[in-house]
């Protein structure tokens, strides 16, 4: 049933205001629009206009309200049109409909009650749980007693205030100010590149090479302000890609380049599948992943012509073929994680010149606990990313949706080179294992996309227009 006149510009009114507020466009404000054209319910007075907006003043979570006036407005409507259909004029139907529905401030009150965010304290407790044991793993493991319990208790506090404050904010800031985001992000790397701040350890930018990897959820803010803007859309996308690239290699870091790349295309190319910027077609998809085809017909150019590249890529895959030495690491790597117990001298040798905890942690714990505790520490990485991508695939609304897939996706491919590289095939440098690997910035950086993560979750339903999961039935 359509709505009525009166609800619908009371309805359009408060979508305005709440785009305003969130700096969104207005296309599905026209599209609501013509969707009521041609209606010819009669409207509904002002008394039935009024008992909404003070049902909806009462409740604290304005992101809620449009949706909830819409709820509101289907009963009243029915109820309206019920009572016209019994032979009541206008004033007493609308008299009437007011009495069936209650006090406008009583049911507010309930709908502020329950339609408040519920917080997902199982996703909270896995992550705090996984990013408790790797600082118990890293402690255990440390080759020297520098560090104390309590210095990585402090990380652990630093990590868990990271995830709780992003967890609360808003995130769809991420849309409504992409483009500030996004040149505060592009400044801060070059401080951190050029800058006072920069900051370097064993050739790498310490601080840049872990700046760079906030973009896949500034690129997920951009591709939904883009949403509905056709080629051109999908272009202004891809044309902030380039400032990642050169910040990455500035730090440098082939694993943010590659896995970043494919994670931002992937998802460019999900939405354009989707129909968020238009009708779907060829050229557009073609042209989501243009920068993975280059890509890839980039190393396939150089693993034709450049023998030393073609080389490296064969001792990746089998270190002993290295006619001067170039697979050692990984060979010893591969004797600690699979050959017989003959190499601990040059394993232990290898933990104390390199740190372990760092890019190691995974042969490590095998190394130290055996196949049991590698499984451990895998089985509660593979929770976390399981559970994450089970959000992700409920997000209906493309911000939120966007959002979750670019942090997950991230920590999936990162998870992935880092076991690649604990097992000997060491492509390029992996970056870490999220919530695990060392360091407190590392720890600091996963928490706080983990909880832009749960902030989606946590509210991404109201996007597309639906009551929170856990708003009971208005009675």
């Amino acid at each position: 049933m359509r709505l009525p006149d009166g609800v619908r510009r009371y309805l359009l009114d408060l979508l305005e205001r709440d785009a305003a507020e969130r700096a969104l466009d207005t296309a599905e404000l026209q599209a609501l629009a013509t969707a009521a054209e041609g209606c010819s319910a009669k409207p509904l007075p002002e008394l039935l206009r009024g008992w909404v907006s003070s049902a909806t003043a009462q409740m604290r979570w304005k992101r809620a309200r449009p949706v909830a006036a819409k709820e509101l407005a289907d009963h009243l409507s029915d109820q309206y049109e019920a009572f016209l259909d019994e032979g009541m004029d206008e004033d007493t139907a609308a008299q009437a409909t007011v009495r069936e529905m209650g006090d406008a401030v009583e049911i507010g009150t309930q709908l502020d009650r329950t339609w408040r965010p519920r917080p997902d304290w199982v996703m909270l407790g896995i992550v705090l749980v996984v990013a408790a044991a790797g600082l118990v793993l890293q402690y255990s493991m440390r080759s020297n007693n520098d560090l104390e319990w309590y210095m990585f208790f402090g990380k652990y506090v630093a990590g868990a205030v990271c995830l709780l404050a992003a967890y609360f904010v808003d995130y769809t800031i991420l849309g409504r100010r992409c483009w500030l985001l996004y040149g505060l992000w592009v400044a801060g790397g070059l401080l951190l590149t050029f800058g006072p701040f920069r900051v370097e350890s064993m050739g790498k930018l310490v601080y840049l090479a872990q700046w760079v990897w906030f973009f896949p959820v500034l690129f997920a803010g951009i591709l939904f302000r883009q949403r509905g803007k056709g080629t051109r859309g999908v272009c202004i996308c891809l044309l902030s890609l380039p400032a990642m690239w050169f910040l990455a290699m500035h730090a440098p870091s082939m694993a943010a380049i590659a896995v970043q790349t494919v994670v931002c295309c992937g998802i460019l190319f999900m939405a354009v599948w989707r129909g968020a910027f238009g009708r779907r077609s060829k050229g557009k998809l073609l042209l989501a992943v243009l920068p993975l085809l280059f890509a890839a017909v980039y190393v396939a150019f150089l693993l034709l012509f450049d023998a030393g590249v073609r080389d490296a890529f064969y001792i990746a895959f089998d270190p002993s073929v290295g006619p001067q030495g170039e697979g050692y690491w990984g060979q010893l790597v591969r004797q600690m994680m699979f050959g017989s117990p003959e190499g601990q001298g040059n394993g232990l040798m290898f933990m104390q010149w390199n740190d372990a905890t760092t890019d190691w942690l995974f042969m490590t714990t095998k190394w130290t606990w055996g196949w049991p505790g590698a499984a451990f520490l895998i089985g509660a990485e593979a929770l976390l990313l399981l559970w994450g991508f089970r959000i992700a695939r409920k997000q209906t609304g493309l911000l939120a949706r966007s959002v979750c897939m670019g942090v997950m996706v991230t920590f999936a491919l990162q998870t992935l080179m880092y076991v690649l590289q604990n097992c000997g095939i060491i492509l390029i440098d992996s970056y870490g294992l999220p919530l695990l690997s060392y360091g407190g910035i590392y720890l600091c950086q996963t928490m706080l996309l983990l909880g832009l993560l749960l902030s989606a979750q946590r509210s991404g339903q109201l996007e597309s227009g639906l009551a929170p999961q856990n708003a009971r039935s208005i009675p």
